[in-house]
């Protein structure tokens, strides 16, 4: 089974990956200065990382993520069913360092790609 999956189609075992969340809240004070807060939602970002990924890996998975503007995410979270989570995304950074070739294959190093709950 594929550690991670975009649109329902598994792409290669990342290296890592980070997962964070974070609160949307609407907070204000009272007129004695007590701050008070309404969480509104509790979304995820989600951080592929590869160490190394060959060439036509790494570009099947960015034409995927071009081709729409929001994605089905499943990964592995630990509060998820199962110990996965799937989640509706858009993308953020995606940053890519200096390739290198080996046996006449290339490879993309220290990539890293950002993906945000909707």
């Amino acid at each position: 089974m594929a550690l991670v999956t975009i649109n329902g189609r598994a792409i290669a075992d990342p290296s890592d990956i980070e997962v964070g969340q974070y609160r949307i809240s609407k907070a204000e004070r009272t007129a004695a200065g007590k701050m008070m807060m309404e969480i509104i939602a509790i979304k995820r970002s989600v951080t592929i990382k590869y160490n190394l990924i060959e060439e036509s890996k790494l570009k099947t998975i960015l034409d995927e993520l071009e081709s729409k503007t929001f994605h089905t995410l499943t990964y592995p979270d630990p509060q998820g069913s199962g110990g996965t989570k799937t989640i509706t995304v858009y993308v953020g950074d995606i940053k890519e360092n200096a390739w290198q070739t080996v046996g006449g294959v290339r490879y993309w190093r220290d990539v890293s790609i950002g993906l945000v709950e909707q």
